[in-house]
């Protein structure tokens, strides 16, 4: 969850000082460094914590979905019960991972804290993620349990279908007696990996639960209400599930998905949300098209991108709150830095908005490829340790040995591959990567998985993605391949590959045919060489003839999304992924067309239909099914 990672070409650190932190005296370094530094005494568990949050505020609403309001006491029975059936039916075992295959709904979480009750490790396996992905992940983990709500075949693996573990049949089981500490497994999280293989980073007790003992300027409490718009996969949904329940707040459950614009400014306005975690994409947009959301919050915090400067300094004259700029990483557990935002000059005080410093129980570390610290102003490799730091990869030893360092205290370090600096008083500043991993809208993505992945397409023969965009911008992902018959390929029959194999959040917004890639002095694949298109790809998509029943709306949705995507070639029949389109845009398409034609459009009828010319026949046949005023 990283804020604003850049691809570097090589790992080496400049040794570049910004002016502002120049002349800094060098026993200022030490102190720096450390500022928030000490881990908490006694680390706690998850189970533990909750269940004095239960006793404290048994009545209070812990999850709202719809009009459906579940209090912290029914959360905490239908818990139980999870936990003793998988107890009883599987033996689980502490610490074995249990899979979690479900849509974002009030079970997921009943889900989540019985797997942690029964002593097991909750391992999310995100449905809206390639089969293939998915597969992966359940032989790494080699897990023998998945919990799902749909019907599922993982071969050998058992699967319990959710509503027998939560259902109530008049016999309340009593609590776990598992032994948990701090360096309990609580969450495996996968993530993407250079070589293909998923990276499954073992999350401890102690790095979540530190958000009850230490969550720092955020001050959570049973007054506040938060939004569930992160992905249960990614470790950003972490922030808002226990700032949540580890404090007795109200939790609103969205639906899965990116949520259009209108869903999430109703579930905000509605239900009077006060904190809201975000990445930095979708917060612009909420800035540029939906402002009144941010008026009644009192936190907005960000992570996932560089944030723009300009839509920065406009919220802060939107909202009475603070605005948080933050860093965090899944290898260190969750939010981990935090730069506060009231005014204007918070931001432009600054050559790049900083990321902040560390919250209680964090150490984070500017270090030089020796891994001695950095002085203020100078560059290098970002590193955290404390609390929050992660047991390290899943059966990946030599991985983990080089990413998770020992301090001389005996305490480990991870090294993020972020390149950052520090200022003069202390704050730290991100200025790129030192590897082949990017932030595309918030979501962490290895360059070269996306590559492999697009060169095992039969027609492929080579293929390099890049990332382009400035600091400030959205970085969008260029797709460049040859053919080994030097025929382009439809960008339809490329998206339709690669939906197979990654993440749709992976996929590139541009595909660019090449007779061939260039080449370096040294025969290999020469990446700079490698431009941001100014046009883009021909490709056989046809002609742009409009059809009947829709040819009033084709050109008014060609020029929302023209206007939306800055692509003025764009014709009907184009595909909005692969032609420069994004999740992001898909929002932004969604909200405008659902107030231009009166009718109700959703995120996921974009992305469904595909192109211009099957969106507008989709929105003729609601307008003829549902008539309104015209």
């Amino acid at each position: 969850m990283s804020t604003g990672r850049h691809q570097f070409e090589t790992v080496g650190i400049s040794p570049c000082l910004c002016q502002e932190d120049r002349d800094v005296p060098e026993r200022a370094v030490q102190d720096a460094q450390t500022t928030n530094g000490a881990p908490t005494a006694d680390p706690a568990v998850l189970t533990s914590l909750f269940d004095g949050v239960v006793r404290r505020f048994p009545d209070l609403p812990a999850l709202v979905e719809g009009d459906r309001i579940t209090s912290y006491a029914e959360l905490d029975r239908a818990s139980d019960r999870v936990a003793a059936r998988l107890r009883e039916r599987w033996g689980i075992a502490p610490g074995e991972p249990v899979g979690v295959h479900m849509a974002r709904r009030t079970e997921l979480y009943a889900v989540v804290l019985g797997v942690l009750k029964a002593g097991a490790c909750v391992t999310p396996l995100n449905p809206e993620h390639p089969a293939r992905f998915v597969d992966r992940v359940v032989a790494e983990s080699r897990m023998r349990v998945v919990v799902h709500d749909r019907d599922l075949d993982f071969g050998r693996v058992h699967t319990a279908p959710v509503a027998d573990l939560v259902a109530h049949d008049g016999h309340e089981p009593g609590k776990s007696e598992v032994d948990l500490d701090g360096d309990s497994p609580a969450f495996l999280m996968f993530t993407s990996g250079s070589t293909g293989r998923p990276k499954g980073v073992r999350i401890a007790h102690r790095g979540l639960a530190r958000l009850g003992t230490g969550q720092g300027p955020l001050a959570v409490t049973e007054r506040d209400t938060l939004v569930q718009l992160a992905a249960y996969s990614f470790a950003a949904s972490t922030i808002e599930i226990w700032l949540s329940f580890l404090h007795g707040a109200k939790l609103v459950v969205l639906p899965s998905g990116l949520p259009s614009l209108p869903v999430l400014r109703d579930a905000v306005l509605r239900h009077g949300v006060t904190v809201m975690s975000m990445p930095g994409g979708l917060f612009n947009v909420l800035v540029d098209d939906e402002p009144d959301v941010l008026a009644g919050l009192r936190a907005v915090l960000l992570s996932g991108d560089f944030p723009s400067p300009a839509h920065l300094v406009k919220a802060a004259g939107l909202t009475d709150g603070t605005i948080y700029n933050g860093y965090g990483c899944t290898e260190n557990s969750t939010i981990s830095l935090l730069h506060p935002i009231r005014t204007a000059e918070d931001v432009t005080r600054y050559d790049r908005v900083p990321v902040g410093k560390p919250l209680p129980g964090v150490v984070a570390r500017v270090l030089d490829d020796e891994l001695r610290p950095c002085p203020p102003g100078r560059v290098g490799q970002l590193c955290l340790g404390g609390t929050g730091v992660a047991l390290g990869y899943l059966d990946q030893p030599e991985l983990t040995a080089e990413k998770f360092v020992p301090e001389p205290d005996g305490s480990l370090l991870y090294r993020t591959g972020d390149l950052a600096r520090l200022t003069a008083d202390g704050e730290v500043v991100l200025v790129g990567r030192a590897d082949s991993m990017v932030k595309v809208r918030g979501y962490r993505v290895e360059l070269s998985e996306v590559e492999l992945a697009l060169r095992a397409h039969p027609s492929v023969h080579q293929a390099v993605v890049k990332a382009f965009g400035s600091d400030t911008e959205e970085k969008r992902l260029v797709g460049f391949y040859s053919t080994v018959d030097a025929v382009p390929l439809a960008v339809e029959d490329l998206v339709a590959h690669l939906l197979d194999e990654v993440p749709r959040y992976a996929l590139p917004s541009t595909f660019q045919h090449l007779d061939r890639l260039p080449l370096n002095v040294n025969g290999k694949i020469d990446r700079s060489a490698l431009a941001d298109p100014s046009a883009h790809p021909t490709t056989p998509e046809g002609d742009d003839t409009m059809s009947e029943s829709a040819a009033l709306l084709e050109p008014v949705i060609l020029q929302a999304w023209k206007d939306i995507s800055g692509n003025d070639e764009f014709t009907t029949t184009d595909s909005f992924l692969g032609h420069g389109g994004n999740s992001l845009h898909f929002v932004q398409l969604a909200n405008r067309l659902q107030k231009i034609f009166a009718i109700e459009v959703e995120t996921e009828d974009v992305f469904r239909h595909g192109n211009v010319q099957r969106l507008a026949a989709f929105i003729d046949e609601v307008r003829e099914q549902q008539p309104v005023a015209r």
